[in-house]
């Protein structure tokens, strides 16, 4: 079965549950409403790995344990992550065989991948939502639904 990857922004809303608690359940924002209701109606792709950039984490795995937190991107941090997340990126991306990429980062969180299509190969298709937060939740929805 081909793989996909969904890259996706951390986001302010959280679950404010104490103690670990994984990422995809910490984050409670816009992207993460849309992939919930697919995965309640059993409508989200088994062949869909996430990662997500966060703001205190860097890039991390959709299920990675984390602790509730407060902290902003912005451009410094993201800068900052650079380094690490484009070289997590690379090496996930050597140990997993993925057909797409599908990037969903607002304008701060891309500083935190400049560069990655360095480290992506030619062989892999990425696309990247734009447009507003309306746009880019539809147009995620129906790119989920698409993937085989």
């Amino acid at each position: 079965m081909k793989r996909h990857l969904l890259i996706i922004s951390c986001s302010d809303k959280k679950d404010n549950r104490e103690g670990l608690i994984p990422a995809i359940q910490r984050y409670t924002g816009a992207w993460y409403g849309v992939m919930n209701k697919l995965k309640r109606e059993g409508r989200f792709p088994e062949n869909l790995d996430t990662l997500i950039i966060s703001a205190k984490y860097g890039l991390i795995l959709s299920e990675e344990l984390i602790e509730n937190y407060d902290r902003r991107m912005d451009i410094s941090r993201a800068r900052e992550l650079n380094d690490s997340v484009v070289g997590k990126l690379k090496q996930i991306l050597e140990n997993a065989a993925y057909e797409s990429i599908l990037i969903n980062l607002g304008r701060d969180y891309m500083e935190a991948i400049k560069k990655f299509e360095e480290v992506v190969p030619d062989s892999i298709k990425v696309s990247m939502l734009m447009g507003s937060i309306g746009k880019r939740k539809s147009r995620l929805k129906k790119l989920i639904l698409s993937i085989q």
